[in-house]
């Protein structure tokens, strides 16, 4: 296990939404700091300046999506952990997201229980000398 807190930033405009995670990300002793942003915008500001260990967003966003937002994290700080947490849960979704690079796929609406779990995988454990896989969580 990490001896630090991480830090998380969840990205999604429903306040049911980011509510729930919350409490779920509250619940994992090795999670800090969650914060949370509703658009695009907002997300972009709070990771320039908070520099999270993960984001949790959702594709659909107000203004800008979260397939922007994954770009933008991606190419400028390739080292944040970054979950895909939508309803859009096609195959197409999956791949493109996969391929953009990140770090877990989640259905809201049929995976929510498995964030925990992807969370500590991904930031909590020594990954030093495992790597985990996309599709490890793509799968439901």
């Amino acid at each position: 296990m990490r001896s630090s807190k991480i830090k998380v930033l969840i990205v999604d405009d429903s306040t049911i939404v980011t509510t729930r995670l919350f409490a779920i990300l509250s619940e994992i002793a090795c999670v800090g700091p969650v914060l949370i942003s509703n658009t695009f915008n907002q997300a972009v500001d709070l990771i320039n300046v908070e520099l999270p260990d993960a984001v949790l967003v959702d594709i659909q966003l107000p203004g800008k999506n979260g397939i922007e937002l994954l770009a933008f994290i991606k190419s400028t700080y390739p080292q944040i952990k970054t979950v895909v947490v939508t309803n859009r849960a096609s195959a197409y979704y999956k791949e493109l997201c996969q391929e953009m690079g990140a770090d877990g796929f989640v259905d809201k609406s049929t995976e929510f229980e498995k964030i925990p779990a992807i969370i500590e995988m991904l930031c909590c454990v020594d990954n030093s000398e495992t790597t985990t896989s996309f599709t490890q969580f793509a799968k439901p």
